[in-house]
């Protein structure tokens, strides 16, 4: 046996890697290289923190919403308290029209309209007095004086003049109503007579009318103040400290935004200096203006708490899924360690010892490497042996010894796909330049290979005990619709997890006669394949019915299909559609030829059908079943001596003639005591020649032929069957029954003229099974 080192074990695999250095039984390469734990805080801390990120970026987007929303609020706050003041001055307004439409005026009684006018200020609390004048700004009466008192022109000029032009009520600004000591505003209303403008008729409003109807109004919460400014910017009424402020102009900044547009939001420092968001809008009437303010932190403490939150949540977590990556990383490292150094000893040809692990993929591989290691050594007996026996005996131990280097070459080619491309991630990922979607899609292909690797490890064990003829059948009586339902509940979370819709179609059939483990096996591995390669929101349908004797199970899929040029090799070994290395389905290609194997073993047979890529596909499974009855026969077995068990028939071979061609002759009493149980009319040859005489004279219905025999073998008997079958017509179904258990076997004698390939050694339910399914064929 060829002794290995570590470096050459490692290039054997396909890693490709530099031995430089050895330090404490570890090798380094030529890059730096870090601890386990270290790559996993760093995994974690790569997942954890572009989730932080994104909790922030959601958080202060939110925040960002929550204020506008709150200073949308504000705004139609300020909108409420602008219509209340309009409210309040249009009541103002009309209370003075319908005295200016008093007839004391058109009687020109001034006596009595000012008596008229002292007894409407008294009802009007807000009032301080009704002054009448006339167009050019003269006093006429005023109910601060005693009527017919000289007295002097209009206080406030400009708000008469608007009257005057406009002939439309107005609001003036605010002044100091010097003999009452009080802040005021005029309203004004002209006094028209036979469409001329006589008089000027106005009420001098005191400043707390304005300041109550602020006071009014429900407040926001955490409001600081309200305020309303007349025309000129003069604060006439405040809501907060109104004796300090009424009668003063607001601030520079705040006259310049409400001189530039009627309406807006915006930070400011108030007359006190605190920092405030302020609110405003224009009346409809003088260019007054009200505003609402509240205290920044109102607006914006929620988000900072909120984002101060999620900042010192994402921190916490970190820390907690550091320590937790650190515990977890130890004792992963010593799963590795130990599947390294039991790698490293089967390079060496030792045997190798592997200490338990918590980890599936880490234990599956010890068993992996275990099991290899077991067949090394039976292959090393197995030649040593041979050697020491005759030279006709050189030969098998050839045949071992190139059997055992097909079998490295299968473990090196299953096991160097996932491993580079785990390998490779984790590369790239302690390098540290991947952005945020490569760190996701490098983390998911890292656990993807992983979860591929475990079910590898299952398929090569199937695989190995399929190329060396070990793998046997329990067969019972089984209710295939239980069998569907556990494989479908086996995918179910991955279809869920795509969005795939899983349908179900159960009819009444009859039980078949199998091993219910193998058969799930198959289920899952076509269930499997249908979800991994249909797209999300697809469809995967499981049909169960019964045709005649034939039992179908039927698995169709809208997923990718299958190229018409593939379908003949899809149940081949190793075989993938897509080989190239831009392939955008994984895998090995050993999932189908199992489930070939294993159907074929039960006596069926399996196909594949597709109308090509895009269009989805469909795979069906036919089984023999077997009659219902009170009690089922035992099945066959073959005794310790080697004697064949009787048993009773289960497949129905009664008037089926039956040719068995072995040049050995206890090859062809087994088989023939196998079909004879089971009904069957059979005749034996022991060559190829005699063999075509049977077939001439006595027209079996089917064959079976051994491959390997003298002078003319299995090949060279088939081609002559066929083309004597060409001159008469028909064709009779043949089964190559032979020790060449290989795939390439297997092609060769279906392309010679075989129907099926049945590997040695045999089982006899399986034989006939096989025999039974061609029969049917041939009777549909």
């Amino acid at each position: 046996m060829t002794r290995l080192n570590k470096t050459e074990f490692l290039s054997h695999l396909g890693v490709g890697w530099t031995k430089t250095s050895r330090n404490d039984g570890l090798i380094a390469f030529g890059r730096r290289t870090l601890p386990l734990k270290w790559h996993l805080v760093l995994l974690v801390a790569g997942a954890l923190l572009p989730v932080v990120l994104f909790a922030v970026a959601v958080v202060h987007k939110l925040s960002l919403k929550e204020r506008a929303a709150s200073e949308r609020r504000l705004v139609l706050a300020t909108r409420n308290l602008t219509e209340n003041v309009e409210r309040e001055v249009s009541s103002t307004t009309r209370t003075l029209q319908a005295l200016a439409a008093s007839d004391r005026l058109d009687q020109g009684d001034l006596k009595g309209f000012y008596n008229e006018a002292e007894r409407t200020v008294q009802t009007q609390p807000t009032w301080l007095s009704v002054i009448l004048l006339t167009p050019d700004g003269r006093q006429v009466l005023n109910t601060f004086r005693t009527f017919g008192t000289s007295l002097p022109l209009a206080n406030e000029p400009e708000s008469v003049r608007r009257v005057v032009e406009t002939r439309q009520p107005t609001v003036g600004y605010l002044a100091l109503a010097r003999l009452k000591r009080k802040w005021a505003f005029p309203v004004r209303v002209p006094v028209i007579r036979g469409g001329k403008l006589r008089y000027v008729l106005t009420a001098l409003i005191t400043s707390e009318a304005v300041i109550s109807v602020a006071k009014a109004q429900t407040p926001m919460d955490g409001e600081w103040t309200r305020t309303v400014v007349d025309g000129q910017g003069v604060v006439v009424a405040r809501t907060r400290n109104p004796e300090r402020f009424v009668g003063q102009r607001g601030t520079p900044s705040f006259l310049k935004r409400i001189a530039s547009t009627t309406e807006g939001i915006y930070r400011e420092t108030t007359l006190e200096g605190r920092p405030v968001y302020v609110a405003f809008r224009r009346a409809n009437f003088s260019n007054w203006t009200t505003a609402l303010v509240v205290p920044i932190e109102v607006i914006e403490s929620p988000a900072h708490r909120a984002m101060w939150l999620v900042v010192g949540s994402g921190l916490a977590l970190l820390v907690v899924s550091g320590v937790g990556a650190l515990v977890l990383s130890q004792w992963i490292s010593q799963g590795i360690a130990s599947a390294a150094c039991a790698a490293e000893a089967l390079a060496k040809g030792e045997y190798p010892r592997i200490s338990p692990s918590f980890i599936k993929e880490v234990a599956l591989l010890g068993q992996a490497l275990e099991f290899s290691a077991d067949l090394l050594q039976e292959r090393e007996r197995e030649r040593d042996e041979h050697l020491r026996q005759s030279e006709a005996a050189r030969a098998e131990a050839q045949t071992a010894n190139r059997l055992k280097d097909e079998f490295l070459i299968t473990v090196s080619h299953e096991l160097r796909t996932p491993l580079n491309a785990i390998f490779g991630w984790a590369q790239l990922l302690r390098a540290g330049k991947l952005n945020q979607e490569k760190t996701q899609h490098a983390i998911a292909t890292i656990e993807r290979n992983a979860r591929a690797q475990a079910q590898l490890v299952n398929d090569l064990l199937d695989t190995s005990r399929i190329i060396i003829g070990k793998l046997r059948l329990e067969p019972q009586p089984l209710n295939l619709a239980i069998v569907i339902v556990n494989a479908l509940d086996s995918v179910r979370h991955a279809a869920e997890v795509k969005g795939i819709d899983l349908q179900l179609q159960l009819a009444n059939v009859e039980p078949v006669l199998g091993d219910q483990n193998r058969l799930q096996q198959v289920l899952w591995n076509l269930l499997s394949n249908a979800v991994k390669f249909t797209s999300q929101g697809g469809l995967v349908e499981v049909k169960l019915q019964q045709t005649n004797s034939l039992v179908e199970i039927i698995v169709r899929d809208t997923g990718v299909g299958i190229k018409a040029e593939f379908l003949p090799y899809v149940f081949e070994r190793f075989r993938q559609a897509d080989g190239s290395t831009t392939r955008e389905f994984g895998g090995l290609g050993l999932g189908l030829a199992i489930v070939r194997h294993l159907v074929e073993l039960h006596g069926g047979t399996v196909g594949a059908d597709s109308d090509g890529e895009g269009k989805g596909a469909t795979f069906t499974i036919r089984l023999p079943s077997i009659a219902r009855r009170d009690s089922i026969s035992v099945p066959p077995m073959i005794s310790a001596d080697g004697t064949f068990s009787p048993y009773k028939s289960l497949h129905g071979l009664q008037d089926v003639r039956v040719l068995v061609v072995d040049d050995e002759p206890d090859a062809r009493y087994l088989v023939s005591a196998v079909l004879m149980e089971q009904g069957a009319e059979v005749r034996a040859c022991a060559c190829a020649a005699e063999a075509l005489k049977e077939v001439l004279a006595w027209k079996p219905t089917v064959i079976l032929c051994d491959i390997g025999m003298p002078q003319e073998d299995g090949y060279d008997f088939i081609r002559k069957v066929r083309e004597w079958e060409i001159d008469v017509g028909g064709q009779i179904p043949a089964v190559a029954v032979t020790a060449f258990a290989r795939e390439e076997d297997r092609l060769k004698a279906i392309s010679c003229g075989y129907q099926t390939h049945f590997p040695k050694p045999i089982e006899p339910t399986q034989l006939a099974a096989v025999v039974a399914s061609l029969v049917e064929k041939i009777k549909r």
